[in-house]
């Protein structure tokens, strides 16, 4: 079947189809806008990645007729699919606006290259994908390798041990009932690697990390320093399967926990 058939990607290609892209318009209708296009954006988890980069680039292509325009969208897009305390964030849907922006018109070369930049760093690690391998000091003494594990999945949590916000999350992680019988179930392993450089600190930090958890130290600093992972924030999360593939990217951590109970209601 043609993707770009199906009810759900018409619906989604003809979604603009009426409204009026110029700036007299836009000031008298921003709030209606904004939540035309967070409707928008909530319905590209229905159909192809395909699909929503066509549907993006001819959106786009409407809003750039007014430069005003074209700005007061791509900062709604930057705000809910970029921003690290979004909790519509995704930044493979965000690929597909800074794909736009590469190879626009209108758009200086200056920008285009910062763009591109930052779309390389965004198509790294996509759900889909191999996640990146690295080696990691684990509490045990020794150096292991991120793709170790034999359990049908992985939960990858990079957090910061001076980060209050990644001890909450940790917490609740640890006391959540399903991630504790996964792990005890030998259905999920969760590796918790601390990126801060400072070893006295992930040392310091061993009590907040479960018992059941993989706990490691990027003793070398690649992840960070060579891009390994495009870390904005943490702890930024990763769900694999067992060949180490990208179920889930950075998601909200309520999606990450309810595609993990959906899996082990499945038994995988």
């Amino acid at each position: 079947m043609d993707v770009m058939a199906s009810p759900q990607a018409k619906r989604l290609l003809r979604y603009w189809d009426g409204f009026i892209f110029k700036k007299d318009a836009l000031a008298n209708n921003r709030d209606d806008a904004e939540q035309k296009l967070v409707d928008f954006m909530a319905m590209f988890q229905a159909v192809p990645d395909t699909v929503v980069q066509v549907a993006v680039f001819n959106m786009l292509d409407k809003a750039s007729a007014d430069p005003q325009v074209l700005d007061y969208f791509l900062g709604k897009y930057k705000h809910y699919l970029f921003d690290p305390n979004s909790p519509m964030r995704n930044e493979d849907d965000y690929g597909q606006v800074l794909a736009y922006l590469v190879q626009a018109d209108g758009i200086s070369e200056e920008d285009k290259i910062k763009y591109k930049s930052l779309l390389e760093l965004v198509q790294k690690n996509r759900v889909g994908m191999a996640a990146t391998d690295f080696t990691y000091w684990s509490k045990e003494g020794k150096h292991r390798n991120m793709y170790e594990g034999t359990s049908p999945y992985k939960m990858l949590v990079f957090y910061d041990p001076t980060c209050t916000h990644c001890t909450s999350v940790i917490h609740d992680l640890g006391q959540t009932p399903a991630v504790h019988a996964c792990v005890e179930n030998a259905f999920l392993d969760v590796v918790a690697v601390s990126l801060h450089p400072d070893k006295d600190a992930w040392v310091a930090y061993q009590k907040q990390i479960p018992a059941n958890w993989t706990n490691g130290f990027d003793e070398e600093g690649k992840v960070i320093n060579d891009g390994l992972y495009n870390i904005r924030a943490y702890p930024t999360i990763f769900l694999l399967d067992k060949e180490n593939t990208v179920l889930l990217k950075d998601a909200p951590l309520d999606v990450t926990l309810r595609y993990l109970v959906e899996l082990a209601s499945k038994g995988g």
